[in-house]
């Protein structure tokens, strides 16, 4: 084990001598521009836990957590020993022709946690992947092409999930989508009119937006569920970033006890943190629709599903959600932040407004005089813009090492998705620096200036 270590850390080393020119040359030179433009570009060399050390030694806490992908934590000791132990066995992966012991374990388990009666699970490769199957089950189960999502809603950047994207950014330019209407968050009335035109197979909704941070309000899945029912439309939510404890629960919707979905996505946490996996849970009618017979069995399907280190990493997570009582710890933990934010906006109009639920938490962000005057100056404008939110951001991480991201430049939205074992030492130290940084910028300069500066001292750095 020593020797296969030894010869990865070789590997990583020759491969960060170039990272700068190969990174720019032949993967994606705007992102490389846009990592030294903010100060973003650390070289990170070890994870553990809810930390992140770069090759200064410098700390920092991770509140992006690879998008909600580490919720155990990096480094956790008993994925990575369950998959060692994978990797050291024999056990033949991706046979296809067998039935697969792990992924059917794993399907148990996962329908064991569901609400109502989704006893089906099909595994994919990535979230993005699950909204596309989910899709495709609502249009073969309901014979309805179109689907219904919310503004600001993200599924997944592939054609058939961007259909039900909310954000026009993301969709603008890429040719025909399919049919789909865009539908405003917690709006019963909005909701009730699209569905009684009988042209929407699928309802798909996230329980918090990861784009807004912003929840569905009490009840709202719950009327959901009826309306769906009542005009023959599915309902898929979407918890690929709220599943796993997130918010405190084991599924977001168990905060909506009357909610049934049709359809759960699951991935991003179940991963471990190493293998990539999502998950589709569905009711058995909706699944004997699509896979009806023998010869249908392969309608679906994916090369890389229900692979052995997926599944084992899956399985695992389960377990460390269940003994560490991640999903109270979401709880607890998510309220320290909570109320520090709460605190802070209190005394400062920069915040406009936090949101979020346990340990998805979002900050939207107010502009000031300045920022409101700043943007409307042609072409100075449009860096105001860029960097209002990113000030934030880039003050946060340097000099405090917090690790967060603005999810929506349009509405300037700082969210925190920390790992669910996050210390609450390390909430505090968050707060703290969230506290300087909201009155460093409630001066007359303003996050505007104070991010200008930030820029010109990564630029020359």
């Amino acid at each position: 084990m020593l020797e296969t270590r030894d010869q990865f850390e070789e590997l990583l080393k020759h491969a960060r001598t170039d990272v700068d020119a190969n990174y720019s040359q032949h993967l994606n030179p705007k992102f490389a521009q846009l990592l030294k433009t903010t100060g973003f570009d650390r070289t990170y060399t070890r994870g553990i836990g809810a930390l992140l050390y770069d090759d200064q030694g410098r700390e920092y806490i991770d509140c992006i957590a690879g998008h909600a992908v580490h919720s155990v934590g990096r480094s956790h000791p008993d994925v990575v020993a369950a998959l060692r132990s994978a990797l050291a066995s024999d056990h033949p992966g991706w046979v296809q022709f067998e039935l697969n012991p792990l992924a059917a374990l794993l399907a148990k388990r996962l329908s064991q946690r569901m609400p109502g009666d989704l006893k089906h699970a099909l595994f994919t490769s990535s979230g993005t992947e699950a909204v596309e199957c989910a899709l495709k089950l609502a249009r073969r189960f309901t014979g309805r092409d179109a689907v219904l999502h919310c503004d600001k809603a993200f599924h997944g950047l592939t054609l058939g999930a961007l259909a039900a994207n909310g954000n026009p950014g993301l969709r603008n330019g890429f040719g025909t989508l399919g049919a789909s209407l865009s539908i405003p968050l917690n709006n019963i009335d909005a909701l009730e009119r699209a569905l009684a035109s009988k042209e929407y197979g699928a309802f798909i909704i996230e329980p918090i937006q990861g784009k807004t941070c912003l929840p569905v309000s009490d009840g709202y899945l719950c009327e959901a569920t009826r309306l769906c029912r009542l005009h023959g439309t599915l309902l898929i939510v979407d918890e690929i970033q709220t599943g796993i404890g997130r918010t405190g629960k084991f599924l977001a919707i168990e905060h909506d006890a009357g909610c049934e979905p049709d359809i759960v996505v699951l991935s991003k946490a179940l991963s471990g943190g190493y293998v990539p996996v999502g998950a589709v849970l569905t009711r058995a009618a909706i699944w004997r629709k699509t896979f009806e017979s023998m010869s249908k069995s392969f309608i679906h399907t994916s090369t890389f599903q229900a692979g052995t280190l997926a599944m084992v990493a899956a399985l695992t997570v389960l377990e460390v959600h269940d003994r560490e009582r991640l999903a109270e710890r979401a709880t607890n933990l998510g309220s320290i932040l909570r109320a520090g934010c709460d605190e802070i906006a209190t005394r400062n109009s920069a915040i406009a407004e936090v949101r979020g639920r346990g340990l998805m938490l979002g900050l939207a962000l107010e502009k000031g005089a300045l920022e409101r005057a700043v943007a409307e100056i042609p072409a100075i404008g449009a860096l105001e813009h860029l960097l209002f939110g990113q000030a934030f951001a880039m003050h946060l991480l340097s000099p405090h090492g917090i690790l967060c991201q603005v999810s929506d430049s349009q509405s300037n939205v700082l969210k925190f998705t920390p790992p669910l074992v996050i210390t609450s030492d390390a909430c505090d130290r968050i707060v703290r620096a969230l506290n300087e940084t909201f009155t460093k910028f409630s001066g007359p300069s303003g996050p505007f200036v104070g991010g200008i500066k930030q820029v010109l001292t990564n630029l020359i750095r």
